[in-house]
């Protein structure tokens, strides 16, 4: 139980430094199982975890079109009309408006979503989203060495 307190105090923590790095108000993960469905991991904070919960719960959100179609999606606006919004799933999270959901990949193999995200609506800027990209390849970095730790107790 003690190494998986530790890893989801470790995710946490990463997440919170990522979305400061970025400069948005939060980050958020979600993993794919074993059925190719996404799971809610962790979050920065209660939005960011209730962003993902609401996402698994729906089937809906920018990390399910992220899933879908491999590549990023931005999201100025959460609760605005579709194509441009999930109005559906923002109802749920109400303190959450743009998102930024980046596809996390591990040897060509999608493994999960990295969703920053900000308490107002606003445009995303190419370059911030270009930064987001090379945040996530740290966030599969920061994961892939968990997953070693855990697999081989007793490594620093």
């Amino acid at each position: 139980m003690a190494q998986g307190v530790e890893f989801s105090q470790l995710v946490d923590r990463t997440l919170d430094a990522l979305a400061d790095v970025l400069g948005t108000d939060g980050a958020a993960l979600m993993l794919i199982d074993d059925h190719d469905r996404l799971r809610a991991v962790a979050g920065s904070d209660d939005d960011g975890r209730r962003l993902e919960l609401a996402q698994e719960r729906t089937g809906s959100g920018p990390a399910v079109e992220t899933l879908v179609h491999g590549a990023d999606v931005v999201v100025d606006d959460l609760h605005a009309a579709r194509p441009l919004g999930f109005p559906g799933m923002a109802a749920q999270v109400s303190g959450v408006h743009a998102v930024l959901s980046v596809p996390l990949r591990a040897d060509d193999r999608l493994i999960g979503i990295l969703n920053f995200y900000d308490r107002t609506s606003h445009e995303w800027q190419p370059a911030k989203v270009r930064a987001g990209e090379r945040l996530g390849e740290l966030m599969v970095i920061v994961l892939q060495t968990l997953a070693h730790k855990l697999l081989i107790p007793g490594q620093s």
